[in-house]
């Protein structure tokens, strides 16, 4: 990495965190736990980025994940009114099906990545700064920018529409 100062047993260390972060998302049983631990794994996912000397993208991780979607998803929880998950733990009936399914997948991503020969791809860090991703989003990207604003403006519609209340009986 550029400048010397990447500590793989600090990366790892993070990555443990981001892991037991990510399971107790997934284990929780009261909903709220779960969202809180779903923070501290985005919290840990922007450390990260710190670690690989992408500040920016550290910061709008912060920014977009820990501050926006962690908020949206306590207000979802505050709406809905939910304390506890439907299943104890995360075993359901879709759970045959899906856990193979995911094994397979994983395996063959790695695979794929491994063969590919893109893991020593990364000996040089070709982070943009500030000045180079404004001109990429506002210029090169802008279309692409202004239709991912359209469809959350859309999903915001659609969920306000969703968790309205009925009002005499009509929507």
């Amino acid at each position: 990495m550029p400048g010397g100062d990447f500590h793989p047993w600090l990366f790892f260390i993070v990555a443990f965190w981001i892991l037991i972060c990510g399971l107790g998302v997934v284990l929780f049983k009261k909903i709220v736990y779960s969202a809180v631990s779903m923070v501290f794994c985005f919290l840990g996912v922007a450390f990260a980025y710190a670690l690989l000397n992408a500040g920016l993208v550290a910061v709008i991780q912060i920014l977009v994940y820990v501050g926006a979607i962690s908020v949206v998803v306590m207000f979802a929880i505050m709406l809905t009114e939910a304390q506890y998950g439907r299943f104890p733990l995360f075993f359901n009936r879709q759970t045959l099906i899906a856990a193979p399914l995911v094994v397979a997948g994983a395996l063959i991503v790695t695979v794929a990545v491994v063969s590919s020969g893109i893991a020593g791809a990364g000996e040089v860090s070709l982070t943009p700064g500030l000045r180079e991703l404004s001109k990429l989003i506002f210029n090169v990207y802008v279309l692409p920018f202004e239709l991912v604003s359209l469809v959350l403006l859309a999903a915001m519609v659609g969920a306000i529409l969703l968790a309205r209340r009925d009002e005499g009986g009509r929507r």
